[in-house]
């Protein structure tokens, strides 16, 4: 399965031959002829094509070039190389939109759906008109079909791994913590590819809590508490309060707890303020950090972190933040932390140097790493 360079007519045989053996094969399609326009540059296309390097990532591998500057990438299973595009692409492309930059497909039970993409992009078959991003309604086939598969898929592509830098206007840096946060949308497109989540929001929700469960369930590895360090846990109210969170604190000693920070969306919180208290004073009693993870500005507006008891606070950046600042200066005058999320861009880092914030998290700390 593996060879030099092919084109669309080389993975169209690669189906077949995977078809007729039953050997399985992950393919991961980078439709850069679907790239929004902000993303669509010449460096972006470098920064994707990189991301697919092959020694660092995939074990018998062979990459297709397709039309419209698009390529695909055959492995043999675990697939690794889906994390490493998606931390490219973190930040630059809206979660909901990832699905038509990225489609991850297995062979050869997904043949049908391969080929058909082949078509479309040799001009076969009709395109879909742009305008129309509906999809169709969900159906209790194919949720019968992928419920059971929750317990049995790899939470790891589906868990974004960022650090957590210290960066001061003084040139000081350092790695302060690492955040994992589920990525619902993500396991949507690969177990039900071109189905919408908007509609079912209690799909949604049960997707995000099958990777919360098996996240909390990987935090308390050996090698982990060997030598444990300060992670930030992205939870829902439902995760929070779950079997899974009591069975990790169990497992934790005493010592190490205060070394795991659970941020706790405030959509989250305003949905279900009961569910809230409850795992927050469970979670406050038995010594780990609370943070409020906030998209913005309104959002602190709305749900002063001091108020629900949170000692940090994990703050999204936004082009909307410089000009109301007055939220996040309420949460620092109360001595609260913040972590600028999404710090995609020198300005964030710039605009929370302004506002006396040093932790950052993103794609241009991520940088700052690499330099």
């Amino acid at each position: 399965m593996t060879g030099p360079d092919g084109g669309a007519a080389d993975l169209a045989a690669l189906v077949r031959r995977c078809l007729a053996s039953g050997s399985v094969r992950d393919v991961l399609w980078l439709r850069l002829s679907c790239l929004p326009k902000g993303l669509d540059r010449p460096h972006h296309r470098r920064l994707l094509r990189e991301a697919l390097a092959l020694p660092q990532h995939a074990r018998r591998a062979r990459v297709f070039h397709l039309p419209d500057g698009d390529m695909a990438v055959a492995t043999a299973p675990p697939d690794t190389l889906r994390p490493a595009v998606l931390r490219v692409l973190d930040g630059a492309v809206e979660e909901a939109n990832l699905g038509r930059v990225i489609r991850a497909l297995r062979l050869p039970e997904e043949s049908g759906a391969l080929l058909a993409g082949l078509e479309e992009s040799l001009g076969l078959a009709p395109r879909p008109e742009a305008g129309d991003l509906t999809h169709p309604p969900l159906e209790a086939e194919a949720l019968v079909a992928i419920l059971p598969t929750l317990p049995r898929a790899d939470p790891a592509p589906y868990l974004r791994r960022q650090p957590i830098l210290r960066l001061t206007p003084e040139g000081e840096s350092g790695v302060v913590a690492q955040s994992i946060a589920p990525m619902p949308a993500a396991l949507r497109d690969r177990l039900l590819p071109g189905w919408g989540l908007d509609e079912v929001p209690a799909l949604a929700a049960h997707l995000r809590l099958s990777l919360e469960t098996r996240m909390l369930a990987g935090v308390a590895r050996p090698d982990w508490l060997a030598a444990p360090r300060p992670l930030h846990l992205s939870l829902s109210v439902a995760a929070l309060t779950s079997e899974a969170f009591l069975t990790l604190d169990g497992r934790l000693p005493g010592a190490v707890r205060p070394m795991l920070t659970l941020a706790v969306p405030a959509a989250e919180i305003l949905a279900d303020p009961a569910g809230f208290a409850l795992g927050r004073d469970l979670a406050v009693s038995r010594g780990y950090g609370l943070a409020l993870e906030a998209p913005g500005g309104a959002a602190l507006a709305l749900l002063p972190p001091w108020r629900v008891g949170a000692g940090l606070l994990r703050l999204a950046w936004s082009d909307a933040l410089p000009a109301d600042p007055g939220p996040v200066l309420a949460a620092r005058r109360a001595g609260l932390a913040v972590v600028l999320t999404g710090a995609d861009r020198t300005a964030a880092i710039a605009w929370g140097w302004e506002h006396g914030i040093t932790l950052f998290q993103g794609r241009a700390t991520d940088r700052h790493l690499r330099n």
